[in-house]
């Protein structure tokens, strides 16, 4: 029998019910709008008031600072082991084809294109590739080399991971496992994010190693060197340029917009792309630019793009105030070209101009000559066509392996997890909640939090808040809270944002990708994982419901478990915790080739703070119970429990 008290908590529930019938699909994208358009805004204001030299050259150095904690540290350099495998001799340029190390074991493949006859130190250039799975043999990228080389430059081109030669994930057979030039980006990708990296990282470093090598050429000027890059490729000139001092003269072309336009475009964005936190700093494309300055900078763009080109002209007017301010108005410049999101002959011959003026000092005939561009296999390095069939190869997964067993090594000692430093990592500051009404749950403004309730017939002064990551109304919930009611236990089934009724569906919006993982990496972006997020607004369930139990519990399925755990960890009103076919670490996602586990349940950094297991430790001694705990692939660990309900319960010590 229910006491009084719990009879009126139960009769507002039943309201908040019945006026969070309605969808709420379009919830979770009007929010992130709305906090991407006010960091917008700040970020606009704020870069509107820069006024003399030191404000610059602070916005400066907080651009680079921000790109640089947010792809993670680079690691020391080690020798590159240079080897020139061949070369291929044209009438008036030769293409050497090389292999190096830009890690010990991590081998690059990459075509040199000189100019025949060298009397003196040339000019080099780096071409980062865009997405082609065909990486550095792409037609319009050759083109571009052998261009530079006939202007006089020293061109050096390689394949990204996952691209050409650097295929890293293969089957039995031999075959690349995953389709598409960004097939491996997005599978590397996420794991590398939870060791405070971003594959940024690996692919900022593989561009300046080979900077190093340009330097170490006897041919190369190493005072006179420049990068440039298209679509991927141009997205990381944007971001290697401001860390990298030598180089004097960019090139971005199909790639600067900003990250709010793109945004708003719906484009997700390889996992390269994405730099934690630079919302929150007030870092978009324009102060990554602003710090390049002195030094020289191109945007090039077409007009029939799919990356927003009213981005790319704002970009272009509110930087240029900034090289005014530095003294160099002529050092930032657009070129636009009628085309479709190609590196066509316009582009690239606005590349030899700008190239030819910042690294030349010269002003000379910038047209394109006719070129004979080779095949993917006479520029092929390697003897069968994969880097990771040479000697002690290894692939961006082994590196990964290898710095989630160093980062485990080093936690082995820790015993708890302050709560300050989950906060931290969430970014959920002091974690204030917005006042809910009568009528439904609120964790802040504009994310209210559906519930259902199944009441138990028996009295019992424990309350049960069920999260599912397939929402309170789908039927392993269902099932769930049944045998959890019918065991004497009420329960409150909630749909924390973006699950259940509020898994978003905008109308008007086209997705042709997972909103879940779209608005994973936004969240990242912004320095509030969703896992925080959905962390949040269990608390805040938790917080308004114990004020009518004696004891709230939480249980969470799949990934609602995980988002159980941080949320036990924020709050102590909450008793204990219960995890139903829940990741049993982090660090296993680390240590496989893929992972099953949604991106929106990681946390960048997470493991050079903590493991899952860490967190269990530290909410001691509250309990916490894992029944079917899952690894990376979501797997079964162990046997499958044949009455989870009976286990939770146990696991509870409540049963």
């Amino acid at each position: 029998m229910l006491t009084r008290r719990q009879m009126i908590a139960l009769a507002g529930i039943a309201g908040r019910i019945r006026a969070d019938s309605s969808s709420h699909s379009a919830e979770l994208w009007n929010y992130f709008e709305r906090e991407l358009t006010a960091a917008d805004d700040r970020r606009r204001r704020r870069l509107a008031e820069i006024r003399t030299a030191n404000e610059l050259a602070a916005l400066q150095e907080h651009a680079r600072r921000t790109v640089a904690l947010g792809v993670g540290e680079f690691p020391k350099r080690t020798p590159l082991e240079p080897h020139q495998v061949g070369e291929i001799v044209r009438a008036d340029y030769v293409i050497e084809k090389l292999i190096f190390q830009s890690r010990p074991g991590y081998y690059v493949t990459a075509n040199l294109y000189r100019p025949k006859s060298t009397s003196a130190r040339r000019p080099g250039v780096v071409q980062t590739c865009g997405h082609y799975l065909e990486g550095k043999a792409a037609p319009d990228y050759a083109r571009a080399c052998a261009g530079l080389a006939k202007k006089g430059f020293i061109a050096l081109i390689f394949d990204p991971m996952g691209q050409g030669e650097r295929i890293m994930f293969r089957d039995h057979a031999g075959k690349p496992r995953y389709k598409g030039a960004t097939g491996e980006h997005v599978v590397a990708g996420r794991p590398t994010l939870l060791l405070g990296r971003t594959l940024a990282n690996y692919r900022i470093w593989d561009i300046m190693r080979a900077l190093d090598y340009l330097e170490s050429r006897l041919d190369v000027d190493a005072s006179r060197l420049g990068l440039f890059g298209h679509s991927g490729g141009g997205m990381l000139t944007l971001l290697t340029a401001p860390l990298e001092p030598r180089v004097r003269a960019a090139m971005s072309c199909c790639a600067v917009t900003t990250f709010y336009h793109k945004t708003q475009a719906l484009l997700m964005a390889d996992p390269e792309q994405i730099v934690p936190d630079v919302y929150a700093q007030g870092v978009d494309h324009p102060e990554l630019i602003a710090a390049v300055a002195p030094r020289a900078f191109l945007i090039g763009a077409v007009l029939r793009d799919f990356v927003p080109l009213d981005g790319t002209r704002r970009t272009f007017e509110e930087v240029k105030p900034l090289f005014a301010l530095a003294g160099v108005p002529g050092n930032i410049a657009k070129v636009e070209s009628d085309n479709e999101h190609k590196l066509d002959r316009n582009l690239r011959e606005g590349c030899y101009g700008w190239m030819m003026k910042h690294l030349m000092g010269e002003s000379g005939d910038t047209r394109e000559p006719e070129i004979e561009v080779e095949t993917e296999d006479a520029l092929r390095c390697t003897p069968t066509g994969c880097v990771m069939d040479l000697d002690d190869a290894r692939s961006v997964f082994d590196l990964n392996r290898e710095e989630g067993r160093r980062l485990a090594a080093e936690r082995a000692g820790r015993k708890a997890v302050p709560c300050a430093e989950i906060q931290e990592l969430l970014g959920l500051g002091a974690l204030a909640m917005a006042e809910g009404s009568e009528e439904r749950f609120v964790s802040e403004p504009g994310i209210h939090i559906a519930a259902t309730l199944w009441p138990a017939r028996n009295r019992r002064d424990g309350l049960l808040i069920l999260a599912a990551e397939q929402g309170r109304n789908s039927p392993d919930a269902r099932k769930l809270a049944g045998e959890l009611t019918a065991a004497g236990f009420p329960v409150l089934g909630v749909d924390l944002r973006g699950w259940g009724e509020t898994t978003p569906n905008p109308p008007g919006k086209k997705a042709r990708f997972s909103w879940d993982e779209f608005l994973a990496w936004r969240s990242f972006e912004m320095g509030r994982p969703l896992v925080g997020m959905r962390a949040f607004d269990l608390v805040a369930v938790a917080r308004r419901m114990a004020s009518t139990y004696t004891k709230v519990y939480v249980i969470g399925i799949d990934a609602g478990g995980l988002v159980a755990l941080h949320a036990a960890a924020l709050d102590r009103s909450i008793a204990g915790v219960a995890m139903w076919r829940t990741l049993n670490s982090y660090q296993d996602v680390t240590q496989h080739s893929d992972s099953a586990e949604p991106v929106s349940s990681f946390i960048p950094g997470v493991l050079r703070n903590y493991d899952l297991p860490e967190i269990v430790r530290s909410l001691a001694p509250r309990p916490v119970v894992a029944v079917d705990p899952r690894d990376a692939q979501r797997n079964p660990i162990v046997p499958a429990s044949a009455q989870p309900a009976r286990d939770l319960l146990k696991g509870l010590e409540i049963a």
